[in-house]
């Protein structure tokens, strides 16, 4: 149940990054607080997976990657493949609520 917790926060995060290239989200608290959200999230999946002798947790990076551009997005500043990344995290966010669903 936990995982798909997580990926519907992964469905949000994806969302505000794909939602971006459409509208100007710049100063606003709830891309901040996904974007804080979104940190936390990586830091914990990237030192878990190290600690663990898994150095190459792509999923990891990408909450990091993402964590990044919304804070990018917060003030302001949009490039155009944030669209790619935030289909990435929307394909991602599915894969675990799927996961987290059938196990």
């Amino acid at each position: 149940m936990f995982l798909v917790v997580l990926g519907f926060l992964d469905l949000i995060i994806g969302t505000i990054l794909v939602v971006s290239q459409f509208y100007t989200l710049a100063g606003n608290s709830i891309v901040l607080f996904f974007a804080v959200i979104a940190l936390l999230k990586g830091i914990y999946s990237t030192l878990t997976a190290a600690g663990s002798g898994f150095y190459f947790d792509i999923l990891g990076w990408f909450d990091l990657i993402s964590a990044v551009l919304l804070f990018l997005v917060h003030i302001g500043i949009i490039f155009n493949f944030f669209l790619y990344i935030g289909i990435i995290m929307i394909i991602k966010a599915l894969y675990s609520i799927a996961m987290g669903l059938m196990g």
